[in-house]
């Protein structure tokens, strides 16, 4: 092609233009390169959201605990219930019985 030819052409008058040749450049710098990456920008900006999630269940989870930490330390009743499911304790005339499920019934015989 000579260079008549191409400035005859529109599709490559417009590639040709300095403005665009810039913006691809520019492009590729945003796409490519290793400090401002695109690529890692979406990763990052998705594992803020997993982080703000996270962050959010925890803040829920202390507000749950707070109040049972404040029902513990007001409610005797509590207490005794809280030690009993969680520790298995026992009043001192009394037995407990811990019975678990098992996971596979059908391999039971006959």
């Amino acid at each position: 092609m000579e260079l008549s030819n191409i400035k005859e052409n529109k599709f490559l008058k417009w590639i040709v233009n300095k403005y665009v040749i810039t913006i691809l450049v520019f492009a590729i710098l945003l796409l490519f390169s290793p400090n401002n990456n695109l690529i890692y920008y979406f990763k990052i900006k998705e594992q803020c959201k997993e982080v703000e999630q996270q962050k959010n269940f925890i803040l829920e989870e202390i507000k749950q605990d707070s109040i049972r930490n404040a029902d513990l330390e007001k409610n005797i009743k509590a207490k005794e219930k809280y030690g009993r499911e969680k520790y298995l304790m026992k009043a001192a005339n009394e037995d407990i019985y811990v019975i678990k499920q098992q996971e596979n019934i059908s391999s039971v015989k006959e």
